[in-house]
């Protein structure tokens, strides 16, 4: 899957914030902070230049994607809390809220990975290095326009039709 496809998906995944959320700007963070790191696992094509990983490897898998959020949560959660002019709600549920949020747009890379073939780079190691295994469910091409420009649709819509639900209310 490509840079739509993968937008798409976090997306898709970072809807239902707005079904959580009572406030329209909160549901919108939520979904912007998905879709920001919607590509961050595909760091590791540049990361292999300078250091000996492989594509699909641990910058793919839960043992590092876990760590990442937690930590560019904290950065983010810092960065907030320093320039908000809001009534500062406790630190920790801005925390979680940012971290839950990140995490979301890196697991549905993972996912738009785990659904598409194997015919430009490996499959998957959702698990490593505790788990050497690879896992492809092989439901598309990376390239495809279908499967990236359709989740970046489905997504969009799915997302302005739930903000402009919220926005109604």
């Amino acid at each position: 899957m490509q840079l739509p496809g993968h937008i798409g998906v976090a997306l898709l995944l970072a809807a239902p914030a707005w079904l959580v959320f009572d406030q329209f700007r909160v549901g919108l963070a939520f979904s912007g902070l998905a879709a920001l790191t919607g590509m961050f696992p595909d760091l590791d094509i540049y990361v292999m230049r300078y250091v000996f990983i492989e594509h699909h490897g641990l910058m793919h898998s839960l043992t590092f994607l876990i760590p990442a959020a937690l930590v560019l949560g904290a950065v983010f959660t810092g960065g907030y809390l320093a320039v908000s002019d809001d009534d500062h709600p406790a630190a920790a549920s801005v925390f979680g809220f940012v971290t839950i949020a990140l995490f979301t747009g890196m697991v549905a890379h993972m996912t738009g990975d785990i659904l598409t073939s194997p015919d430009i780079a490996p499959p998957v190691k959702p698990l490593y290095p505790l788990v050497d295994s690879r896992f492809v469910l092989d439901a598309a091409f990376v390239k495809s326009n279908l499967w990236n420009l359709g989740p970046l649709a489905l997504g969009l819509v799915t997302q302005g039709a739930l903000a402009a639900w919220r926005y109604s209310r």
